[in-house]
């Protein structure tokens, strides 16, 4: 029986598998799935980023699972393939500087079928600093995704505490896209519904159920120079220029 750790980057891995042999014909060394809670984005790609005994790099794409579960399976397909885009732009092309998309990036999200979009929707710039993106209408891309699910490929967990975030793409945009396969209502609706709905009622906490109350700061003032600093309770600080023990001030 396999672990939730096995299932959870097992999917990851089957996704990248069925997109490395079908949109870059298996062109994409492997690669490290982590998890990270990276405030904004949906993922990323770093390149070489994890080293083994033997000296051997291995480039690593992370996913953010706080935002997996309010987003469609679609979305999250968007970004495994996005970051792959980087991983193949590192392997066979010439990437621009950090986190900066350029044009020959951008080509490559065209060929493939993902339309590079500032606003990750129609109109968008194609390249810069942030750069989302939308599926192309009978695209690769869609439908390689349509191929994947009716696979029966599914994202077996999420974070139950999972937060809401702007779309890349709004949902009657996607509907549209998913429209132009022509596919049953049951295929579509698993493309573009939220994960957490295609699971079942109640599979994500209710809100503030997992609220935490944040202590206040307590502030420390130089007895000498009134110099404030804020932290937690209890601390042994000083200043500099004055050589005054802070004195903790708990009003």
């Amino acid at each position: 029986m396999e672990t939730p750790t096995q299932q959870l980057y097992g999917a990851l891995q089957i996704a990248y598998d069925h997109f490395n042999a079908n949109l870059f014909d298996y062109s994409l060394p492997p690669v490290l799935f982590t998890t990270q809670r990276q405030k904004s984005v949906m993922g990323y790609f770093a390149c070489n980023r994890w080293v083994d005994a033997k000296g051997e790099k291995c480039s690593e794409i992370a996913i953010n699972p706080a935002y997996v579960g309010r987003s469609a399976l679609l979305e999250l397909l968007q970004t495994i393939v996005h970051e792959m885009v980087h991983c193949w732009q590192y392997e066979h092309g010439s990437p621009s500087r950090r986190t900066y998309h350029n044009k020959e990036w951008a080509q490559m999200m065209e060929d493939i079928g993902l339309m590079p979009s500032s606003t990750g929707r129609p109109g968008g710039k194609r390249t810069g600093q942030k750069i989302s993106d939308y599926p192309i209408p009978g695209g690769l891309f869609i439908k390689e995704c349509e191929k994947l699910v009716r696979q029966g490929f599914a994202f077996p967990w999420v974070d139950r505490f999972a937060v809401a975030t702007a779309s890349s793409v709004d949902n009657p945009l996607l509907g549209e896209i998913v429209e132009s396969l022509d596919l049953d209502d049951e295929l579509a609706e698993q493309l573009t519904a939220n994960i957490d709905e295609l699971m079942g009622e109640g599979v994500l906490a209710e809100p503030g159920e997992n609220a935490t109350v944040s202590k206040p700061k307590t502030r420390y003032t130089c007895p000498n120079c009134n110099l404030n600093l804020w932290g937690k309770s209890g601390l042994s600080v000083s200043c500099n220029d004055c050589q005054k023990v802070l004195v903790q001030n708990n009003k």
